[in-house]
């Protein structure tokens, strides 16, 4: 089969020193996902299919790699939805943690492991989202802790410990963490978000692969509008040392425990509703 055509660009991907990274384009009914290092990943919806073309000499594991960075906005192309967080699993469900980059995202769910919940995903959480059911999925994943969660993960445990994922399944999506870190405060802090305020501060976390295709962006407006009206949204700051963690994964506990009582509250707020023309 031969390379697809580039066709309509319609997303860029950045690293940290604000160079493009990955592009993805759209021809038709078919998309590609540009990878430098890596190759081009071509798919099409209706098919879970990823074709490859890699580039010379690349090892194995690296395409491996790349796949599973690029594996949620395959998928949110695809019509289901994804989420730049992390996320760790307790009785009610998976708890979603979302936050500007360095706000700790990663750091807080293997914090939650240690305290004894399952992380369930490091850097993307991929959802579905009916009507009724808000539903969070596995992918694999490698935790990415910054060299200085690693180094204080170390020093009070001995080793950095490990995170299991085995035996992960699909479980309900049970609260959205916004994490927002404040030098100001001496303690965690945690309230629940309006369902309005919601909706914009959990958009603002989601995978879009085209916001320039009207069916694509009306899907995920609606998508989002369902799950902040059935799903607690939180908002949870807390002052940047690392030694607050205990007190931290304390915090998302005491969360954890009142989403019934949230969850009610949400219900009985308007239902918001989108028309589009």
């Amino acid at each position: 089969m031969p390379l697809p055509a580039v066709g309509r660009k319609v997303i860029e991907w950045f690293d940290d020193h604000g160079e493009v990274s990955v592009r993805a384009f759209s021809d038709g009914d078919l998309h590609r996902i540009d990878c430098p290092g890596s190759g081009v990943f071509a798919f099409s919806p209706g098919s879970f299919e990823v074709r490859v073309w890699a580039e010379p000499n690349i090892q194995y594991q690296a395409i491996v790699d790349t796949f599973e960075m690029i594996q949620p906005v395959i998928l949110q192309a695809l019509g289901w939805q994804a989420l730049h967080a992390s996320a760790t699993v307790g009785p009610a469900g998976a708890l979603a943690f979302c936050g500007n980059p360095g706000s700790g995202k990663s750091t807080l769910a293997f914090a939650m492991h240690r305290a004894g919940w399952q992380q369930f995903a490091d850097d993307a959480l991929v959802l579905r989202l009916d009507r009724d059911h808000q539903t969070a999925y596995p992918l694999p994943f490698s935790p990415r802790l910054r060299r200085s969660s690693r180094a204080y993960f170390i020093q009070t445990h001995g080793s950095l410990p490990s995170s299991p994922r085995s035996q992960l399944t699909d479980v309900p999506l049970a609260a959205v963490f916004i994490l927002r870190q404040d030098a100001g405060l001496s303690s965690p802090r945690f309230s629940l978000t309006p369902q309005a305020r919601a909706f914009s501060d959990v958009l603002a976390h989601a995978h879009c692969f085209d916001a320039e295709d009207p069916a694509h962006t009306r899907q995920l407006v609606n998508d989002y509008l369902g799950l902040v009206a059935s799903v607690p949204v939180f908002n949870l700051e807390y002052p940047p040392d690392l030694q607050q963690l205990p007190r931290l994964t304390r915090a998302v506990m005491e969360a954890a425990a009142s989403i019934d009582s949230a969850a009610a509250v949400i219900s009985s707020e308007l239902r918001p509703t989108v028309l589009v023309a």
